[in-house]
């Protein structure tokens, strides 16, 4: 048997004898991230949200610190047959498990370190593991490619990720809602990121076949559960202090309760048909049924029917529907996509409860809703200012429909018992929603000799109303999430970004944890909490 190898630029080659062949990339990353702004007191005298806000509290302060490998293995023989597994490590060197407080009172006598999130104000294990050093197992697969009586079929078996419909930034309103986990600590972190670069991986079965060169079938079927990824409570881009896998207690008092979670097999699974027919010049059409449970977690209040005492924990829905058509198309120099789909008994956004007829706080308010999606991307000419470069473009829509299941946690504005104001800037829901997102990267080549450079912009704003759907409320009406960068990459091999992230939402009044205590905003619509929070990151990478 002979062994040889080679190196390539970006990764390292083998076979063995004529039949096997190997590759195993390193990415190698460095993002350094500081704070513009200092502590807002209208956020920061939250007790929801000062250890966020106080974690990295002066502007200037280094809010990330860390340094990353993503490593992959890919081997196959013959090309038919193989494997792949891809695994990530880091250490942040700006985080220690020492959870940060405003260093005030909160109401008399009462210092916001007593309201903590988490026991002996130290991290958890969970929390440590994805901010301060920690690893992860991503893809983990085998896969065949061969001949099926005629039709060209491939399978896999194991931990990947799969993506459905033509959705680029909007996840929660697309036709892939829930196929995979998403990395919500990274998509907060790196606004404009697309689902693909967020998608984690899920254990299943996936086989794909052609029946005709126009008509080709899929389906998965899971074998496990995954939640999404959320940021953290204590940390700086946290939503709420005492959310929402790493925290274990409500302002000090309140205890995490036992989740409630679907079970790793449970009848989650998907089948589409793509058509292509030859007048759409390239162009296909998808036809969609998945079976899910969700991977976004309400957040609830309960009883231990055991004990009787009060907790918070949280819940996700299972068992939703989802019927989807989708399109591509080239028109011109465009390249568009469309997709519709129709969620049945899907998660909506809830107030935690409990109702009398469920104490022990199962499940949020259910529905049904639409969603579409329609997006373009074009090639930018070459003009004085630049040379070339993309515009891509993405505008979401949802809308309710039909009667809700525990109406009472709906927070909705209809609904005065969940949303006493009634208003959507208050974070209430509406019946339907708007949001749209744009990034603008043009590009110079050459700048210097090997290096080339482009200036990634992007912004996401709520255009009209708050989902209906549970989501994180990064899209409702007047959110505003921003980045604007400048890329270099220097003989394809070695990038170099800087970027400055900003985010602004609506806030509404004020009040007090206590009287005598500092005043805070009331509430909100969308992240607020992260209205003092832009910050500057640099990133350095490269593969191997």
């Amino acid at each position: 048997m002979m062994l040889a190898s080679s190196m390539s630029a970006h990764a390292f080659q083998f076979k063995l004898g004529d039949d096997i062949e190997g590759r195993w990339d390193n990415t190698i990353q460095y993002i350094g991230g500081m704070r513009v702004n200092g502590v807002n007191s209208g956020i920061g005298n939250n007790p929801n949200f000062d250890e966020s806000d106080y974690k990295f509290d002066h502007a200037g302060s280094l809010v990330t610190n860390r340094i990353s490998d993503l490593t992959e293995l890919s081997v196959s023989y013959r090309q038919d047959f193989g494997f792949r597994v891809s695994a990530s490590l880091f250490k942040d060197f700006a985080y220690n498990d020492t959870v940060r407080f405003n260093p005030g009172f909160a109401a008399p006598g009462v210092p916001y370190s007593a309201l903590g999130s988490y026991p002996g104000n130290r991290y958890s294990s969970y929390t440590r593991s994805y901010y301060e050093n920690g690893t992860q197992l991503l893809d983990a697969f085998i896969y065949g490619n061969f001949d099926l009586g005629g039709h060209s079929t491939s399978i896999k078996l194991g931990r990947l990720t799969q993506i459905w419909g033509t959705a680029i930034f909007f996840g929660d309103e697309s036709i892939s809602y829930g196929q995979n986990p998403v990395d919500g600590i990274k998509g907060s972190a790196s606004p404009g990121s697309t689902l693909k670069e967020l998608a984690l991986p899920r254990a299943q079965f996936y086989a794909q076949t052609a029946i005709t060169p126009e008509l080709s079938l899929a389906a998965q079927y899971f074998f496990e559960f995954e939640h999404n990824l959320l940021p953290e409570g204590g940390t700086y881009l946290g939503v709420s202090d005492f959310l929402f896998y790493g925290p274990s207690q409500l302002l000090g008092a309140v205890p995490r309760g036992n989740d409630f979670k679907p079970k790793n097999v449970n009848n989650n699974f998907g089948i589409r048909a793509t058509w292509s027919p030859s007048f759409l010049a390239g162009g296909n059409l998808g036809f969609y049924y998945r079976r899910l449970d969700e991977a976004q977690p309400w957040v609830l209040f309960g009883r231990d029917p055991a004990m009787g005492t009060s907790n918070y924990h949280l819940a996700y829905n299972r068992g939703a529907q989802l019927f989807g058509v989708s399109s591509e198309a080239g028109i011109g120099i465009l390249s568009t996509g469309f997709e519709v789909s129709y969620r049945h008994n899907t998660a909506l956004n809830s107030v935690p409860g409990p109702q009398p007829a469920d104490l022990s706080g199962s499940s949020g308010a259910r529905g049904d809703t639409i969603n579409l999606i329609a997006n373009a991307l074009m090639p930018l000419s070459k003009t004085p200012l630049y040379e070339g470069g993309t515009l891509t473009g993405e505008v979401a829509f949802t809308q309710r429909v039909g009667s809700i299941k525990n109406a009472a946690l709906y927070n909705g504005t209809s609904n005065q018992s969940a949303c006493p104001t009634g208003s959507k800037w208050d974070g209430c829901s509406t019946n339907s929603s708007v949001v749209a997102a744009m990034q603008f990267d043009p590009q110079w080549l050459q700048v210097f000799p090997g290096v080339d450079m482009d200036m990634p912009v992007f912004v996401m704003y709520g255009l009209y109303g708050n989902t209906p759907s549970l989501s994180t409320a990064i899209g409702n009406q007047g959110a505003l999430v921003y980045t604007i960068g400048l890329h270099a990459a220097i003989y394809n091999k070695y990038n170099i970004t800087l970027q400055y992230n900003g985010y602004h939402s609506h806030t509404s009044g004020t009040t007090r944890f206590a009287p005598g205590g500092p005043n805070y905003y009331a509430g909100g619509n969308g992240p607020f909490m992260w209205n003092d929070k832009p910050w500057i990151s640099l990133t350095l990478q490269t593969t191997f």
